[in-house]
């Protein structure tokens, strides 16, 4: 893709495994390992006081080019899916 392209059909984003080939392609040594939450993408450089609110769970805007909290997804392989958990942070 170039920059100001469309993209039309679907869209598959694959989060937590590197795609080797359009299609598949996966390999199970380079898959991800470990935890994920809160994944946002936006298309503009966020603001370093929007990076801090969104380390710390504060109020941010969510990304508006991919959003965890309107994702639809699929799992496949193993996958551990928990109702996250909050966090207190103390300084």
């Amino acid at each position: 893709m170039s920059a100001g392209s469309s993209i039309s059909g679907p869209i598959i984003i694959v989060l937590g495994q590197d795609q080797d080939s359009h299609g598949g392609g996966f390999d199970i040594k380079q898959s991800f390992v470990g935890m994920m939450s809160d994944v946002h993408m936006w298309d503009h450089v966020l603001s370093p006081c929007e990076i801090q609110n969104y380390v710390h769970h504060l109020n941010f805007p969510p990304g508006n080019v991919l959003n965890w909290n309107e994702l639809e997804f699929q799992i496949i392989g193993r996958v551990l899916i928990e109702d996250k958990q909050k966090v207190e942070i103390c300084y």
